[in-house]
């Protein structure tokens, strides 16, 4: 910020001032990890088209670890201040809503049962559409960062239904309801940004991507070694969100009083 005298008014004129190379290159580079998620969603779509449903599951699960990394490391190395012309955020959607929903409702539009092809592209439309309550969404974040409605994270509840071979009513069961759940204000806990037992919400996350990622190597085979710590860590983050919104629910009482 520098000052310039004009007919004896102070005017402030917004210069950025260069970073140093250094600081640049950080930057880009953390974008340049960002945009890897469009080659998962080549190399995944490609399995899809080989019916080489692992290989796809594991692609993606790839671009999900990307997308729990580069968030910190974009704030860490200050992106936004570096290079304030190149929306991180806008890339980071773009190729979320590629990998979290686009590929893996294809994916169940093609594999998961639903009554029929038409009754699958149906199921698959409506949540692609659902998914646009999420990205489109300006508060889609609390101000404590949890997630206000589903966080569109189609690709964890599909790959859950492959894995469990769940049939088309159960199927059609499931997307109707997390499509709803787009649209409510509940709570889904953010495992990296949320402060509240933080520690305890990364480890779950942790432990159940990775024991997902397993249990589609090893799949059809279910070890009961395998469920129980999957249980276990995909429960905690649920309830994470569901007390949240619990704690959040409109008094009764108030509600009476406000409508006299």
């Amino acid at each position: 910020m520098t000052r310039r005298q004009l007919d004896g008014v102070i005017v402030k004129d917004t210069v950025q001032r260069p970073y140093p190379l250094s600081r640049y290159v950080k930057a880009w580079a953390v974008h340049a990890f960002t945009m890897t998620g469009v080659i998962w969603v080549i190399l995944a779509t490609r399995a899809l088209m080989l019916d080489d449903y692992k290989m796809m599951w594991l692609w993606l699960g790839i671009a999900l670890v990307v997308d729990a990394a580069d968030g910190p490391m974009a704030r860490k190395a200050k992106v936004l201040e570096v290079v304030p012309w190149f929306s991180g955020t806008m890339m980071d959607n773009i190729v979320d809503y590629m990998t979290w929903t686009m590929v893996p409702v294809v994916f169940m539009a093609e594999v998961l049962p639903f009554g029929g092809e038409h009754f699958a592209i149906g199921a698959a439309s409506l949540a692609a559409t659902s998914s646009m309550f999420c990205y489109a969404n300006t508060k889609m974040k609390s101000s404590d960062w949890y997630f206000v409605g589903f966080p569109a994270a189609w690709n964890i509840v599909i790959v859950i239904l492959w894995l469990f071979g769940t049939p088309a009513i159960f199927n059609w069961i499931v997307v109707i309801a997390f499509t709803i759940l787009a649209v409510i204000p509940w709570k889904w806990v953010h495992p990296f940004r949320v402060k509240h037992l933080r520690i305890f919400n990364a480890l779950a996350a942790i432990t159940w991507v990775a024991i997902t990622a397993v249990w589609v190597i090893i799949y059809p085979a279910t070890p009961l070694w395998i469920l129980i710590p999957w249980w276990i860590s995909g429960l905690w983050l649920l309830v994470a969100g569901a007390i949240r919104t619990w704690r959040d629910r409109p008094d009764p009482e108030a509600l009476i009083e406000s409508a006299h």
